[in-house]
Formats: C-alpha cells, structure tokens, sequence
C-alpha cells in the first residue's frame, strides 16, 4: 500500500519530538499493511478514517485501491473539528 501525506500531515510529522515521531513511523507502517487502531468517521468526516496513536490522530482516506492520502492530524482533542472546519471553511 502506497501512503503519501498532505503538506500540513508532513510539517506536523516533522515538528514532532523523535520519540513521538518513531511511534507515528511504526503506526504508519502498519496502516500500509492494514493494521493499526482504524476506525471508519461518520456525519461530516465519513468517507474518512482516522488512525488513532496515542493521544495522537492521523485523517485520512483511501484514494485508490493500493493508496492512501493522509489529509490531516494533530492530538485528539482538536483534530475532528480543526479538519471539519478546512474542509468545509467555518
């Protein structure tokens, strides 16, 4: 499985401290193979999912049937409304 990342998925993965950025790494590898903590999103985020690591949350959806696009992540406590509001401009 192909993943490739938004620009803002990108920057947040690079501001992180090593040790939290290992964990995302690891977590993104097993999303590649199909594994993780995933969960489908309903109401105004469904056709997205969200990879849950830690406190930490990564949005993203499937964009081909070998790809996946990382759309958005950031803690837990801000990430659903921080990307409902990109997505539909509130």
């Amino acid at each position: 499985m192909k993943i490739s990342a938004s620009e803002q998925v990108q920057s947040w993965l690079t501001a992180l401290p090593p040790q939290r950025k290992h964990r995302v790494r690891l977590a993104l590898r097993g999303l590649a193979k199909g594994h993780g903590d995933i969960r489908p999103l309903s109401g105004k985020l469904e056709g997205y999912n969200r990879l849950r690591i830690g406190g930490m949350r990564i949005l993203y959806r499937q964009i081909a049937s070998r790809e996946i696009l990382l759309e958005y992540a950031n803690t837990r406590d801000v990430v659903y409304e921080l990307f409902e509001e990109l997505l539909h401009g509130n």
